[in-house]
């Protein structure tokens, strides 16, 4: 990735929802393409979320399992 900016996933979601309104604005799509753009986004937005909440939930298990091991290690002793 030399020489690319790292760009975030919400930060490509607001750049497909400005490219999206400007198509609609243009009235360069269909009625039935419209919809499914809209619908598309609408997924990808909620799969960003639901990815966001899984990554949160691994880290926190992560994290429980390291003190679990801490404590058990240390009742060992």
């Amino acid at each position: 990735m030399i020489g690319k900016e790292v760009i975030s996933v919400t930060e490509k979601i607001d750049g497909y929802k400005e490219r999206l309104a400007l198509i609609q604005q243009n009235g360069n799509l269909s009625i039935e393409a419209e919809a499914l753009l809209e619908e598309m986004m609408a997924d990808l937005v909620e799969l960003n979320r639901s990815n966001k909440a899984l990554r949160r939930a691994i880290m926190k298990t992560g994290q429980a399992s390291t003190m679990s091991t801490r404590l058990r290690d240390a009742l060992y002793e």
